[in-house]
């Protein structure tokens, strides 16, 4: 049976905007789910809750590689590894065979004490509640403070909504920054994560230049209330004195490049930078940033703190589609990193620092 998945806000695409065609026969004999944009994570989860999924079978994502429809893709599948079920992402029609995962085991270790725990208690704080379509990335506050010595603080999203409809432009995203500010002293924070599409209908801008500021001021900060990748930035900050960059990927090749996108991004990690609307919304400040080619890191640290991902890239060039979040780097990395990301991701997101750290992650 055929399922199709679009968010509303991704108004760029209709329900009829397929990403290829597949047999009648496949789609009678298959659970096949069209992804088609990003945010339907949730509505993913309803089919599963509604028994129109069933978990004991297989699973096969298409993706566009458009409008974040791979980046939803991935956090399904990770929802659907972590129950013990089977999926694939198809990228074309006849990407229909599943790839021994065993391969890619050895990119994913135990982490080392040294990643993990933080000498000095840290206090992160979660503005809202993680993005409803996380579905693969919630955590235990209980075991982040044992392992990590992370203490991870809720605060109501009202904190920061309470400041009202800002100035569309650059005037208004300057006030969440600020707000932010105010947050992050008033509660002794040492990184945040902002559940950031909230501010689209609430104050009618985006956090997209308070995050890149504060990531410039030092502060890791990060999109969508994600704790698993705020921990991973909070451990690359430690281990490499470096500036995470928060990305999703947008396109896998099998050759092992990799697009990521995301419409935020450190100034000082940029080249030259410019500034937009937000893409999914056509709301507020974005940035468009293009990076220096060459050596880069990409990290992931699991949703349990039980796996994490560390492996040396290279930055080969940036790009700019309308239809992608604004910062678009492609990465040149291995077959094995493609390999990993369609068939057994710890989840979306994933971190980008600059030079090549992986043997820090793994060596005492």
């Amino acid at each position: 049976m055929l399922h199709i998945l679009r968010s509303p806000l991704h108004t760029e695409v209709s329900d009829s905007d397929m990403p290829f065609k597949v047999s009648d026969s496949f789609i009678a004999e298959n659970q096949v789910v069209a992804v088609l944009s990003g945010g339907t994570e949730a509505l993913f989860l309803e089919l599963v809750k509604d028994q129109k999924i069933d978990l004991k079978r297989p699973v096969y994502l298409m993706v566009s590689g458009f409008s974040n429809s791979t980046a939803a893709a991935l956090e399904i599948l990770s929802f659907i590894r972590q129950r013990q079920g089977i999926a694939k992402i198809m990228q074309h029609p006849k990407d229909i065979v599943f790839v021994d995962e065993s391969d890619t085991a050895s990119l994913t270790r135990t982490p080392l004490e040294k990643v993990l725990k933080n000498e000095k208690k840290q206090r992160l704080g979660v503005v809202g509640k993680s993005s409803n379509w996380l579905i693969a990335s919630q955590v235990d506050y209980a075991e982040v403070l044992k392992k990590m010595n992370c203490e991870l603080v809720d605060i109501p999203f009202e904190e920061l909504s309470s400041i009202g409809v800002v100035d569309p432009g650059m005037k208004g995203a300057e006030a969440i920054y600020e707000r932010l500010k105010e947050i992050i002293a008033k509660h002794k924070l040492d990184g945040v994560t902002v559940r950031c599409f909230d501010l689209f209908t609430t104050v009618k801008n985006t956090g997209c230049i308070a995050v890149s500021k504060l990531n410039d001021e030092g502060i890791p900060a990060g999109c969508e209330s994600d704790i698993p990748v705020l921990l991973t930035m909070m451990a690359c900050k430690k281990l490499t004195g470096e500036t995470g960059w928060m990305g999703s990927p947008a396109r896998i090749q099998p050759d092992g490049q990799i697009l990521l996108a995301k419409c935020t991004i450190a100034l000082h990690m940029t080249k030259k930078h410019e500034y937009t609307t937000h893409f999914e919304s056509g709301l507020g400040v974005a940035i468009h940033g293009e990076v220096e080619p060459g050596e880069y890191t990409l990290v992931k640290l699991s949703h349990d703190m039980k796996r994490l991902l560390a492996v040396n890239v290279t930055v080969t060039r940036c790009q700019y589609e309308k239809n992608l979040c604004r910062t678009q780097i492609w990465i040149q990395s291995t077959p094995i990193v493609s390999q990993y990301l369609l068939t057994s991701p710890l989840s979306d997101h994933h971190v980008l620092i600059k030079g090549h750290h992986a043997a820090k992650f793994w060596r005492e």
